[in-house]
């Protein structure tokens, strides 16, 4: 065993029962500040020749602290899941001061803290070594210490790779540890690794040592900076160096060699782009190398840690054919430039406490988007931030269950609650309100408020506060703010705002007036939140979609806000480049003359961004009973015009949540409508890929040949099928699935099945059954395929899903099919609780009061076989009844507008062919 390097001789003892005490409902969790460590050496040992799960691992840590209160009696510090062999106390000299019994040693099973008290007080600002010796498990659940396991092409053998995940508080899963992120240290750190292995960790091997007595070699690593426990990382596997030098390296499985490429040069991009903005170069952070590797199994696309960033292989490696389409290569750039950013934000500078969360992903999030938008500007990042980050947020931020960026100290102290601050509120508002301050400051005042920030604060940790008053000394001092308040408002208080606007003296006046908006008014938030609102406008006179300065905040002291305009205006949009983090309702004349705009010729004046806008916010405003449903599909007819895919993405969003409450007969008049506003862009793009095709075209062509053919569209089915039976070679892997799946609703079901079972790219496997489900040959493919044997529980409940989702007019058919006979079903998921589930998705999709009245029946006779999982059953049957009630009173109107479209479209069709008649009679009587 390695020592800890501070002069000891270890003894080993036998593992003896801590002391248990129990804990009240108002334990404390959070350490007191009267301990810090600043140092930590260290040692792992992997026991055994293996990193199978299961495996055990021996470990000793000698960490150096400071008191800064007199006579202090005792230590406490965080472990969990580790059995303490010893416990000693060394003070600054390296002399034994006191050895602890672990039987004395009090561990609090709830707040997961260990106390060590001392026969001699401890002295004030003087440093003490506290030294443990202790066992843990290799575990399996993607925490801690875990082990994840791949096959190895040439051999068919399996291999194991052993890493950490610390975050959140998941270091004391590995060693005892001050586990809070503001009790930053250095580390030195050894591995002890099987013959055969090779490790790595934050920073530079260091050395390599024999340990024959125990079969292994011990790395030993350079010191990190200072830095928080959850950023301590190592792996230990088989891998190799297959990318880079010194400053930047890849480690993978050495078949990656040529499939980590792209990934390693985006690392190399981000790495010289955020040392030139940030203005405080990487190696001078304290760390002079950063290593990317990656996990078959990991529970996040990617972690921060510092030095070593650690990804799942679905971001690093890309899979020639398969993994490598537009999609697949925008999405590994976001997520290299999101990590690496946080080499600044989150690594050097860190948030002081778990409510304060965001201080990090707020900003990697941002920059996910935006630097690279700045690296690869043709996928339009800046754009796309809109409908996949903001929009989204806006729809999560307007319910119940919301909660502020930043949350009270006191709310925020168990594992639950810290779990619940990892929410696409700290990420896409935080990333949200971010690119507001910035189009505010404009990009250099913003950067200089960054840049200064983070070199005050390097090593250290923050609160908002301390962001704020940097923010505060480059913003422009007009118009005149609170900045205080107008921070606070949108990152202390959950929820935004919305603003209604009318015209008033014969349209020379826009009143503006704000309220909260929330999506279920009645639900019990509170209403009466008010916001600092920055205003910023465009008119029919002056169509300025590039000024994202304010003119004027929205102050919350005053009622209304008023925007006077010398000449009459036709119309005014609100929120430039929807820049900022709020809805708008306009008032009916306004709305129409906004879409009279949009239906001329050219409507490219009016910022993709805010045609967006608008589509979204009338969708959620009738979701809120702010609006009918019916007035946003007159409103979005102008789409008939509308062929880029930034509003598409907005509309489709919003059908999404009707068209899943619609009949099969009110779908086809659905289906109609559809078909006529998507005409013209699904000619311009048709489902072919042109040389000429902008990333842009690509996912629109996805998302109108997804739609388009799922609704029965009979052109798009038939250029899909034309398509598919005379294209030998594969489709792009950008619409591989969506193009299969049509297909496989035609005439290509056969042949997609045969493509599945002939497959061996495991990625692709699943891509093609996920297509093979769609088919409309339901009876079939859920007789030979999901209730074979030849396919596994997530395949056949994958499957299942795929067949009703894709086929809406088929959900009553499927579902009297599986239950004509559920025991079969039962048999083929293994499960009544699986079984249970995948009824109560089914059931989420019923449209009418038969299927529930058939769904009734069936849980009344076959509740007792399902046991505990009838609850949910009855759950679901619950929610059912809730959707129909949602649809009867919502989307009366919008079913009543689609058929008199319809029978209007049919009348005039009809008429014009009589006519034709008519005169062809007319024509063969002379």
């Amino acid at each position: 065993m390695k020592g800890s390097g501070i002069g000891m001789r270890l003894l080993a003892v036998a593992v003896i029962s801590l002391t248990l005490i129990a804990t009240s409902d108002c334990a404390g969790y959070r350490l007191s500040n009267n301990v810090w460590p600043s140092f930590y050496n260290l040692t792992i040992n992997i026991q055994g020749d293996t990193t199978n799960p299961g495996s055990t691992f021996d470990g000793e840590v000698a960490i150096t602290l400071q008191t800064n209160q007199s006579n202090l009696q005792e230590i406490t510090l965080h472990k969990d899941a580790l059995d303490i062999s010893s416990c000693s106390l060394y003070n600054q000299n390296g002399l034994l001061q006191q050895s602890v019994a672990t039987t004395s040693l009090i561990f609090d099973q709830e707040t997961q803290q260990l106390t060590v008290p001392l026969s001699q007080a401890l002295t004030a600002n003087v440093n003490y070594t506290l030294h443990f010796q202790f066992t843990g498990t290799v575990r399996t659940d993607l925490v801690g210490l875990f082990s994840a396991s791949y096959v190895e092409p040439e051999s068919g053998k399996t291999k194991w790779v052993l890493l950490t995940q610390m975050q959140r508080i998941n270091a004391r899963l590995v060693f005892p540890c001050f586990d809070e992120p503001a009790l930053k240290a250095q580390f030195e750190v050894h591995i002890g690794r099987p013959n055969g292995f090779n490790s790595i960790s934050n920073t530079r091997l260091k050395a390599t040592t024999s340990d024959a007595a125990n079969n292994r070699y011990v790395d030993h690593f350079e010191v990190t900076p200072l830095m928080s426990t959850y950023l301590l990382a190592f792996v230990i596997s088989e891998y190799s160096r297959v990318q880079g030098d010194t400053e930047l390296a890849l480690y993978s499985r050495p078949e990656y060699i040529n499939k980590t490429t792209f990934s390693y040069k985006v690392g190399q991009q981000a790495l010289a782009a955020y040392n030139e903005i940030f203005q405080l170069p990487y190696q001078q952070l304290g760390n002079d190398v950063l290593q990317f590797t990656s996990s078959p199994r990991f529970p996040h696309n990617g972690m921060e840690n510092w030095g070593l960033i650690i990804y799942s292989d679905a971001v690093l490696v890309q899979d020639a054919g398969y993994t490598d389409g537009l999609k697949d290569l925008e999405f590994t750039t976001r997520i290299v430039v999101h990590e690496v950013s946080h080499m600044w934000f989150g690594d050097s500078v860190t948030f002081s406490w778990w409510s304060y969360f965001w201080l990090n992903e707020a900003f990697a999030r941002y920059y996910e988007y935006f630097m690279t938008h700045q690296l690869s500007p043709e996928y339009q990042l800046d754009q796309q931030f809109v409908v996949r980050q903001l929009q989204l947020i806006l729809r999560t931020d307007a319910v119940a269950s919301t909660q502020p960026m930043t949350s009270l100290e006191a709310n925020v102290q168990t594992p639950a609650q810290i779990a619940n601050k990892f929410s696409s509120i700290a990420y896409a508002k935080g990333a949200s309100i971010v690119r507001m301050w910035r189009n505010i400051m404009g990009g250099e005042n913003f950067e200089k408020s960054i840049n200064s920030y983070l070199k005050e604060y390097h090593l250290n940790s923050t609160k908002p506060s301390d962001l704020f008053t940097h923010l505060k000394e480059n913003w422009p001092a007009q118009p005149a703010v609170d900045l205080d308040e107008f921070f606070t408002d949108f990152t202390e208080q959950e929820g935004y705002p919305m603003i209604t606007v009318n015209f008033t003296e014969e349209n020379h006046r826009a009143v503006l007036r704000q309220k909260r908006f929330l999506s279920n008014p009645g639900d019990g938030s509170n209403a009466t939140i008010l916001y600092t609102i920055p205003i910023t406008f465009a008119t029919n006179l002056k169509p300025n979609f590039q000024n994202m300065t304010p003119g004027i905040y929205f102050r919350k002291n005053i009622t209304q806000v008023q925007l006077n305009s010398q000449n009459a205006l036709d119309w005014i949009i609100l929120n430039v480049q929807q820049s900022n983090y709020y809805r708008v309702l306009y008032d009916t004349p306004i709305l129409n003359n906004i879409q009279l705009a949009l239906t001329q010729s050219d409507h490219s004046s009016i910022a993709v961004e805010n045609r967006a806008q608008l589509i979204d916010d009338l969708f959620n405003f009738a979701y809120a009973k702010m609006l009918d449903y019916a007035e946003v599909f007159q409103f979005i007819e102008y789409m008939s015009k509308e062929v880029h895919y930034i509003p598409w993405y907005a509309a489709y969003t919003g059908m999404e949540r009707v068209a899943k409450r619609l009949t099969p007969h009110q779908l086809t008049n659905f289906e109609k409508y559809l078909k006529d506003i998507t005409a013209a862009v699904y000619a311009k793009l048709t489902v072919n890929s042109r040389d000429y095709d902008v990333p842009l075209d690509v996912y629109n062509r996805e998302m109108q040949v997804s739609w388009r053919c799922k609704y029965q569209n009979t052109a798009c089915n038939n250029d899909v099928k034309i398509s598919f039976e005379g294209n030998v070679e594969q489709p792009s892997p950008d619409y591989r699935e969506t193009f299969y799946c049509a297909a496989a609703r035609t005439t290509g079901y056969t042949r997609v099945l045969e493509l599945y079972q002939k497959e061996t790219n495991s990625a692709e496997r699943d891509l093609l059954w996920k297509a093979a489900s769609c088919t409309r040959e339901y009876r079939n493919h859920y007789t030979t395929q999901i209730l074979g044997n030849s396919t596994t529980v997530a395949q056949k409940t994958t499957g299942l899903a795929q067949m009703y989702e894709q086929n809406p007019n088929l959900i009553s058919a499927i579902f009297s099919m599986i239950t004509e006979d559920i025991q079969l079903l039962y048999a083929a998921l293994g499960s009544w609780s699986t079984t249970a589930e995948v009824l109560s998705d089914l059931a989420d999709y019923f449209t009418t009061t038969e299927q529930e009245q058939q769904f009734s029946e069936f849980i009344d006779k076959n509740s007792a076989l399902f046991g505990d999982s009838a609850l949910t059953l009855k759950t679901a049957q619950s929610t059912v009844s809730t959707n129909l009630q949602w649809a009867d009173q919502r989307l009366g109107k919008l079913v009543n507008f689609l058929a008199s479209r319809n029978s209007a479209a049919g009348l005039t069709i009809a008429t014009t062919l009589l006519m034709l008649m008519s005169t062809l009679i007319s024509l063969l009587l002379k």
